[in-house]
């Protein structure tokens, strides 16, 4: 599952699991409101499964990803499912924030294409 609501950040996501083999299924999600909108159907359909890994921006539109963040870990069904937080801030408050609600990894969006690649070796890694 992808929070992400930059295009372009999305087809480097889509471009770093090409580039490692990851053959999954996305969701994409443009905004924190339609995220949360699936982890309240998550928790009140048993029947659906839970994502097997979150990649999230914490600047998003509606509900930001700590909002976001802070749903998934209140969740019934799904608390514990990997999270790996995707941002340009490099702000300490933000990375301190974003570890008090439990991320399992905090990547900095990179400026080159190639180390933007490198967010799918760290994808590969936890979802082993």
């Amino acid at each position: 599952m992808i929070v992400e609501d930059n295009p372009t950040d999305v087809f480097l996501i889509k471009e770093a699991l090409r580039a490692h083999r990851l053959d999954v299924d996305l969701r994409i999600f443009q905004d924190g409101e339609e995220a949360i909108r699936l982890i309240q159907l998550l928790d009140s359909d048993d029947s659906q499964r839970c994502p097997h890994l979150i990649l999230i921006d914490l600047n998003l539109p509606k509900a930001d990803g700590f909002e976001v963040l802070k749903r998934m870990r209140d969740s019934r069904r799904c608390a514990e499912v990997p999270v790996i937080v995707m941002t340009s801030s490099a702000a300490q408050p933000d990375r301190e924030r974003s570890k008090s609600l439990g991320v399992d990894a905090y990547f900095r969006k990179q400026v080159g294409y190639d180390e933007s690649l490198e967010i799918g070796a760290l994808i590969k890694a936890l979802l082993r």
